[in-house]
């Protein structure tokens, strides 16, 4: 096999490994920021029934003062009974008493429902929290794995970096010149393998007689199709 060939397919194969690497390196942020925006959805939707629990408990706050109001304003009501003269001025103190009575009964009425409520809301909240807790608990064990993938990417991505420069030092300029025209222009795989007469980047046929200079490795062929740099490679064979 031609030198220059073999330094193409041992530059191709890095390159594959190095914009995994760097591919990897680059989605963790996105993962990162999906994982903390689920966590922040969740945690506003908490944040709301705290505050629907809190503007509850002040209104029960309320009606509870405004019942000790009319309790108080009945209790001196009750005191003026033995004051009264006449009958008519009994019976519409009697209404009085019984208008404020009925006042205090619906505002009880209300007082309830609103303790009900804040009763399934707080179930509901502790529920939350612990779904909240473990949620974080499983972020930062993501996080931690992220960041453990990131380092030995980083470091593979290092490796990598001086292998190739090692492999370009050993090539003919011209020839990797070429070669990256390809790479940029073929979202990075400039050389593969040409099988069963179909070139394996862009999958089409290989015209019989070009596949058999293909077959030679003597010279750098390209596909006529997509252009990328043909090799072939004996079914036995083993990559580096």
């Amino acid at each position: 096999m031609q030198e220059n060939i073999k330094l193409l397919i041992e530059l191709q194969t890095i390159d594959s490994i190095i914009l995994k690497e760097r591919n990897i390196i680059d989605l963790m942020p996105a993962k990162l920021l999906s994982a903390d925006k689920s966590l922040k959805e969740s945690q506003s939707l908490s944040d709301k029934q705290k505050q629907k629990y809190d503007l509850l408990e002040k209104k029960k706050k309320d009606k509870e003062r405004l019942i000790e109001d009319i309790d108080e304003r009945v209790k001196k009501l009750k005191s003026r009974t033995a004051d009264i003269k006449t009958n008519k001025e009994y019976q519409a103190h009697l209404k009085e008493i019984e208008s404020a009575e009925k006042e205090r009964y619906a505002i009880e009425d209300e007082t309830l429902s609103i303790m009900e409520e804040l009763d399934t809301i707080n179930k509901g909240l502790k529920t939350e929290e612990a779904a909240l807790k473990a949620e974080k608990d499983k972020i930062e064990i993501f996080k931690k794995e992220v960041e453990e993938e990131i380092a030995e990417a980083e470091k593979k991505l290092g490796e990598f970096k001086i292998k190739r420069t090692t492999v370009v030092g050993s090539m003919d300029p011209e020839t990797y010149d070429d070669y990256m025209v390809i790479l940029e222009a073929c979202n990075g795989l400039a050389v593969v393998e040409a099988r069963d007469e179909i070139c394996q980047g862009c999958y089409m046929n290989i015209p019989p007689q070009m596949f058999v200079e293909i077959k030679k490795n003597e010279d750098i062929i390209q596909c006529q199709q997509c252009r990328r740099i043909l090799y072939w490679k004996e079914q036995n064979d083993v990559k580096d």
